[in-house]
């Protein structure tokens, strides 16, 4: 009889192998960038994660699978044909810079980067008008407004007294440990942190100046069989219409209207 089951159970597993070789694959480019990817014990987390399982979900055509890259490394791991598409982007993160043929979608969610730093140090919102002299941690390989968008490690830590990182919460941990004077935070990642460590909410002042505003959007390689625009539409079917939506709301993600063609 268990003879007859495992032979069942093999079956499944090649029914199930050969459909989703039937459909075409996405590879997802992805790097730590919290709320929307978290790497936490090797697993990786997050909206992107979220989003995938979702659009898989929507459709039969299309198999969505997570690529794991880093920011300094994403476009030249695209250039490789590693990875197909990329989530919550910009086509002007170092794309458009460098005249990589991307396609890009229209914005479907903004997010703020905003800076923190100690009460008992800040005290005030003018504490944030002048950065000079101020030790800033930041994320290695992302762009920040602040710094001209520099991204090479050596002169942001000689020119701007920059401490890099690998993640949101260790910026944030250098500045509760006095180890930092300030640092540069998502506004989306920030909210869910708090609500975590509601004990920091009192140790932290948020600035009202906002570092930069950018919004996202998806972007595809253009010899892909996956239109933009198809891929943009599902994308905004899931944001406002299932069972994610209310959750990105509460994380301080704006999302945006779909616009028409």
């Amino acid at each position: 009889m268990w003879y007859r089951v495992l032979f069942i159970l093999a079956l499944l597993v090649v029914m199930s192998l050969l459909t989703v070789q039937a459909k075409t694959v996405v590879r997802v480019g992805a790097y730590e960038f919290p709320p929307y990817i978290e790497i936490q014990h090797g697993v990786a987390r997050g909206f992107t994660v979220d989003l995938i399982r979702q659009l898989n979900r929507l459709q039969n055509d299309y198999h969505f699978e997570l690529f794991l890259t880093t920011p300094i490394r994403r476009h030249q791991d695209y250039q490789q044909n590693l990875f197909d598409a990329i989530f919550f982007e910009d086509h002007f993160w170092g794309w458009a810079q460098r005249e990589i043929a991307i396609d890009n979608s229209a914005a479907f969610a903004k997010d703020d980067e905003v800076f923190i730093a100690l009460k008992s140090t800040s005290q005030q919102q003018g504490w944030f008008d002048d950065m000079h002299e101020k030790t800033i941690a930041g994320i290695l390989g992302y762009h920040y407004n602040l710094v001209n968008y520099e991204t090479d490690p050596e002169r942001l830590a000689t020119t701007y007294n920059m401490i890099l990182v690998s993640d949101h919460q260790a910026s944030i941990e250098l500045v509760l440990k006095k180890r930092a004077d300030t640092a540069i935070v998502t506004r989306s990642f920030l909210s869910r942190y708090l609500a975590k460590h509601p004990e920091a909410h009192q140790q932290l002042l948020i600035s009202n100046r906002v570092d930069q505003s950018y919004q996202h959007q998806l972007l595809i390689n253009p010899d892909h069989p996956l239109p933009i625009e198809t891929l943009y539409q599902w994308v905004q079917q899931l944001l406002h219409e299932s069972e994610l939506s209310e959750q990105w709301q509460q994380s301080g993600l704006t999302l945006l209207p779909q616009e028409s063609d």
